[in-house]
């Protein structure tokens, strides 16, 4: 038997209190469906950077004329398109911690929600990232 395998036979003690096998066993099948929903949304992301970078010139800069940027450049297209697959990498390390699955019941239906729409509105994000930078780039003329 393994050493993860007996804490799912009789449960831990930890500080936030006590842990049953159920509880556990659980925790680890709703951290391995984040961890799958996060990989997915990283890879659309991903996946829709390189949409934007292949269909407009290398040097396009994403249109800002805001109180920060007087000159009206703007910021390089890769610059614009990072952000968001690195939250969705923060994500994926936060479930890799050893502890990602002590999680009772209103904690797995929170991860759900929380990881389903945090991922939702960071796919979202770059898809509206990307349109930005494919009308400055004359992607759609």
């Amino acid at each position: 038997m393994k050493k993860d395998e007996s804490i799912f036979e009789e449960g831990i003690e930890t500080d936030k209190g006590k842990f049953t096998a159920e509880d556990l066993r659980l925790g680890k099948i709703v951290s391995r469906h984040a961890g799958i929903i996060v990989w997915g949304g990283l890879a659309l992301c991903v996946g829709t950077a390189i949409f934007a970078f292949l269909n407009v010139p290398w040097d396009t800069r994403m249109p800002y004329d805001g109180k920060y940027n007087r000159q009206g450049t703007g910021i390089p297209m890769q610059i614009a398109m990072l952000p968001i697959p690195l939250t969705l990498i923060g994500l994926v390390r936060d479930g890799r911690k050893p502890d990602s699955h002590h999680m009772r019941h209103g904690s797995r239906v929170a991860t759900y929600i929380m990881v389903g729409g945090w991922v939702a509105l960071c796919i979202w994000g770059q898809c509206v990232m990307a349109q930005s930078i494919l009308e400055a780039g004359g992607a759609f003329h």
